[in-house]
């Protein structure tokens, strides 16, 4: 029987594409999305298509966790490491894929610990398994909160805060606007860092792709900015990082002008591309630290990680007297 060249290629197309799918991150959908387009110059498939299949392999493989108060992860049990006044502060942020190379994210951490002394990481893509490892390596508290069950994976993804200071008042933020299928709302992780004698607001985000409409993950920005403003008048030092999915430069702008409103700093402007995709071919800047009362001393990546899709971002700050951290004005979007 006669079969159509362009059928044979598509069929081969996406069955290699069913394995390589098991470990997407943003990456992989965006790959989807470009080889479906790519495809449909030469196989007439329409675009109604390639948003039905794009959206079906990224949203009916999790089971969403709904309430705003499990399931958490959460662990107190090492000392206080940094009891002692300090007027600096050395935070990482790093989205480890899909928590898969959770030994050698270890590992490169552990390595990079014997640089710079680093007293809180905000993690995302992790499982709790994940979690607990690399807090038992480098002797941290964490607090882990997932937001969804991947079952194609078999395990749990979402983010964490874990630091060498103690963990008090963890909480679940649930972003607005869910996705098509799964009906996922992006969360983050929560929680007052005690460390070097103060007490810091720390926020680990990672908010929803390109697969959600511009106006609907800008109102997640919105309400991380909100949320956050809140609390001015209980915290002098707020710590906000993560990855934002900004794969393009004008969503960058648009994400840091939105932090800038709301009196954030951007310490790790100077960076560069946070990411690597399409082989190496795309290099997005995706992940940020924003603070108010916290002055940015330096800021880097540790360009040598191989772990994950994303580097490691870190950035070393000075805590601010009091009175220099922002007021608790409005917030204008």
């Amino acid at each position: 029987m006669f079969i159509p060249h362009s059928r044979i290629s598509m069929t081969v197309a996406v069955k290699n594409y069913q394995f390589s799918i098991l470990n997407t991150g943003l990456s992989g959908k965006t790959f989807m999305l470009l080889f479906f387009s790519h495809m449909s110059k030469y196989h007439a498939i329409k675009p109604s298509l390639l948003f039905f299949v794009v959206c079906i392999c990224s949203c009916v493989t999790v089971r969403v966790y709904k309430d705003t108060n499990q399931p958490e992860f959460y662990s107190n049990s090492k000392k206080n490491q940094t009891a002692a006044q300090s007027d600096t502060l050395n935070v990482v942020t790093f989205n480890i894929k899909k928590a898969e190379k959770i030994q050698l994210a270890t590992l490169e951490l552990q390595q990079f610990e014997k640089t710079k002394n680093v007293d809180i990481y905000l993690l995302q893509e992790m499982d709790e398994t994940g979690v607990e490892s690399i807090a038992n390596n480098l002797g941290l508290n964490y607090l882990y909160i997932p937001a969804v069950y991947n079952k194609l994976l078999k395990k749990n993804i979402g983010n964490a805060i874990l630091t060498k200071g103690s963990i008090d008042h963890p909480e679940k933020l649930i972003l607005p606007h869910k996705k098509w299928l799964s009906k996922w709302r992006r969360d983050i992780a929560i929680a007052e860092v005690d460390i070097h004698q103060k007490k810091i607001l720390v926020l680990s985000v990672h908010r929803e792709t390109i697969m959600m409409s511009r106006k609907n993950r800008s109102e997640q920005v919105d309400a991380v900015i909100e949320h956050a403003r809140l609390q001015l008048s209980s915290y002098n030092y707020i710590l906000i990082g993560g990855d934002f999915n900004t794969l393009f430069s004008a969503d960058v702008k648009r994400v840091v002008k939105k932090f800038n409103a709301g009196g954030f700093d951007w310490s790790t402007a100077g960076v560069g591309s946070t990411a690597r995709a399409f082989f190496g071919q795309v290099k997005p800047k995706l992940d940020y630290l924003f603070t108010i009362g916290l002055k940015g001393i330096n800021a880097g990546k540790i360009e040598t990680s191989v772990s994950s899709d994303h580097y490691p971002v870190f950035a070393t700050y000075r805590f601010l007297p009091s009175a220099s951290s922002a007021t608790c004005g409005s917030y204008v979007h």
